[in-house]
């Protein structure tokens, strides 16, 4: 099955950037956290990594072209694979209602008064803009990434935080992922494609995090404030909820609350279920200056910390450039944790939810005990997955996406 590398996110601020090199050439093995492009954005030129493996069978750009954020810069796939008989790729949509499927060559399409580009599309979302009330300069009064820029120098656009964000259209009931503390929304977009699910996929940047990072939020109660409001501002009537670590926590407690009809409940990695925390990892995450300090901490995360992509330690350190993010994510952190110690709990939230619910933990978790999922109710599946640390979704895609998979679809 052909499987995309795509453009990386590296900063929220980076929408779109030139192909400066391309590694690779059709029919090439790759595999994973090989270097297979180069890009140029306005700061830097970065690399960028694979994080499939596989024989390279599609290469839609050159050196030259422009690539927008998160499109695929190429496919892998079996050898002697074809892209014709292979699924297409889908990318970002400004909605639910939006085609499934988009090309990868940027296009002007009719969504403001004479058409937009899909980044101008993307960027007026994030802003809550009605893009089909804007007028643009581009081809033919079409709204371009210049006109919403224009946007931001004039004050006009709205500053509260962000909603959900549509990853996937579908059909059925929709699935919300929320991601974990120092994380973004970004973060899932690599890990949906191991889903194999045809329902509608979302996911919401917390405050102090991603598009919300200069927005500030004092503990776990404001977290869950300013999640609730996201989704019941998107109109959701009948959800599933993934959460990761702190995020996972935030999705305990809307899963009990009984203005929400979830249907299933997947917590990865979750905090609230036990009393420790690395704090040290917490305090140097958010103390470290460069990257070369940043890559240390982040190494905690995993079992095993040449699996850490470079790629997501740019996009980290990148993201934090001109916000508040990381004022506003040591003030959550003083409210979330103490030293060593977590100051919420989520287990009372479980007990109350009787919906399908699982527990994804990796046993050799470094931030919080594996342990810790001794705690849960009785009728919480649990798996402990050996030889992996605090992201199951990374370490273990495959098999942590079809952990998902089986919860989703077992809600009916």
């Amino acid at each position: 099955m052909a499987r995309p590398i795509l453009m990386p996110q590296v900063g929220q601020d980076l929408t779109e950037g030139k192909i400066v090199a391309i590694h690779v050439k059709l029919g090439d093995k790759v595999k994973k956290g090989d270097i297979v492009a180069e890009v140029e954005s306005e700061k830097a030129t970065f690399e960028v990594e694979a994080f499939e493996t596989g024989t390279v069978i599609h290469l839609p750009f050159k050196v030259g072209d422009t690539a927008i954020v998160l499109e695929p810069l190429m496919l892998v796939g079996d050898e002697g694979e074809e892209v014709a008989a292979a699924k297409p790729v889908s990318v970002e949509t400004s909605g639910a209602a939006a085609a499934p499927t988009q090309k990868v060559q940027p296009v002007i399409h009719a969504s403001g008064r004479a058409g937009s580009s899909p980044l101008a599309r993307r960027l007026a979302g994030e802003a809550g803009l009605d893009i089909s009330q804007l007028s643009g300069s581009g081809p033919g009064g079409a709204v371009v990434k210049k006109d919403l820029a224009n946007l931001r120098t004039s004050a006009t656009m709205i500053t509260s935080p962000t909603g959900v964000r549509s990853l996937q259209a579908g059909t059925g009931d929709p699935i919300l992922f929320i991601h974990g503390f120092g994380a973004d929304l970004s973060g899932w977009r690599p890990f949906i494609l191991h889903l194999g699910l045809n329902n509608p996929i979302f996911a919401l940047d917390l405050p102090a995090h991603g598009a919300n990072a200069n927005t500030a939020a004092g503990n776990l109660g404001a977290l869950v404030t300013a999640a609730r409001s996201s989704i019941q501002a998107s109109s959701m009537q009948h959800l599933h909820l993934v959460g990761h670590s702190v995020g996972a926590a935030v999705a305990a407690t809307l899963a009990s609350s009984s203005d929400l009809d979830v249907c299933s409940l997947t917590m990865i990695a979750p905090a609230g279920l036990g009393p420790r925390i690395n704090g040290d990892f917490v305090a140097g995450f958010l103390a470290s200056q460069d990257e070369a300090a940043l890559k240390v901490w982040l190494g905690l995360l995993v079992h095993k910390p040449d699996m850490l992509p470079g790629a997501l330690l740019r996009a980290t350190f990148a993201a934090r450039d001109g916000t508040s993010m990381v004022a506003n994510q040591k003030k959550l952190a003083g409210g979330l944790f103490s030293g060593n110690t977590q100051l919420f709990s989520i287990r009372a939230d479980l007990e109350r939810f009787d919906r399908p619910t699982r527990l994804i933990v990796g046993i050799d978790d470094g931030i919080i005990p594996a342990s810790h999922a001794d705690a849960v109710p009785a009728h919480v599946a649990i798996n402990r997955l050996p030889h992996v640390g605090h992201l199951p979704q990374l370490e273990a895609a495959a098999l942590t996406a079809r952990l998902v998979a089986e919860t989703v679809r077992s809600a009916g």
